[in-house]
């Protein structure tokens, strides 16, 4: 095979291809530019039919350390802040409205199922749509003709002027807003000075307040002074004497009356 190559090529292109070939074997580069094109092409053609096969592949070698970490960017420079936008220019002003139309009311006769439901009241109608104004729930007890609440508390005030003629005392009348369901018994009025204070009244002449069911009479002041005070000598119905404050009202007698003296005070009544 040796002899047929060498006679193939020649003398010079022989040894050419055998040192091709070697060179090929060995893994080296080699010079081109000394052989023709053909030539080229014929060690080539050799030195890929007489390469040997890759060797296997060595072991992976172990990692190296791991490099220093690198040093932190610069921060960047701030973005400049846009520009503010122009004001919009102000609208025009709307169309003067039209005068709306007069309404037309209707009175709801009361016990008619239609809008208040059985209730009493009126419909006024503008543009074609009514509307109901139906009357309202019966009143709290507070108004006319009820009488005080379990609770509730009413007040007022009282006074009166005598002189020593007034043997048998004078009287201070106090008229309740609301009506009592009934008398009210004598145990259950109080009449508070400032020396004379009780727990079923806790408030004061200026701000006068009373337990449940009682009734308390505060006493203000009095005239003139560094004499003897006047008496609480009791209450008394107003339609008459006697020990209890009837549902109206009661009257305040007091005694150890002189001359030019003078009193007032506050109440207070809370319903039972």
């Amino acid at each position: 095979m040796i002899s047929r190559i060498h006679q193939k090529l020649g003398t010079a292109g022989f040894v050419i291809s055998i040192v091709a070939l070697v060179v090929a074997l060995s893994g080296a580069a080699y010079a081109a530019g000394a052989l023709t094109g053909k030539q080229k092409k014929e060690v080539e053609k050799i030195a890929k039919k007489y390469a040997g096969k890759p060797g296997a592949a060595g072991a992976t070698g172990p990692a190296g350390p791991a490099g220093p970490a690198g040093a932190a960017g610069m921060k960047g420079d701030s973005g400049a802040p846009g520009e503010k936008g122009a004001k919009g220019d102000k609208g025009d002003k709307g169309d003067p409205g039209t005068d709306g139309t007069d309404g037309e009311s209707v009175e709801i006769v009361p016990g008619e199922p239609a809008f208040c439901e059985g209730a009493g009241g009126v419909t006024y109608e503008v543009e074609e749509t009514p509307t109901a104004v139906c009357s309202g729930k019966e009143g709290s007890p507070w108004t006319a003709g009820g009488t005080l609440p379990k609770g509730a508390t009413e007040t007022g005030a009282w006074s009166w002027n005598g002189s020593a003629t007034d043997t048998e005392g004078v009287f201070a009348s106090i008229s309740f807003t609301l009506p009592l369901k009934a008398n009210l018994a004598e145990e259950n009025i109080f009449y508070v000075t400032p020396e004379t204070p009780s727990p079923e009244c806790p408030g004061s002449a200026a701000n006068p307040k009373a337990n449940q069911g009682k009734l308390c009479i505060y006493l203000g002041g009095f005239l003139p002074e560094g004499e003897d005070a006047p008496e609480f000598a009791g209450v008394t119905g107003v339609a008459g004497f006697g020990t209890s404050a009837n549902r109206a009202g009661a009257l305040l007698h007091f005694t150890n009356i002189v001359d030019g003296s003078r009193a007032s005070g506050s109440w207070a009544l809370t319903g039972s």
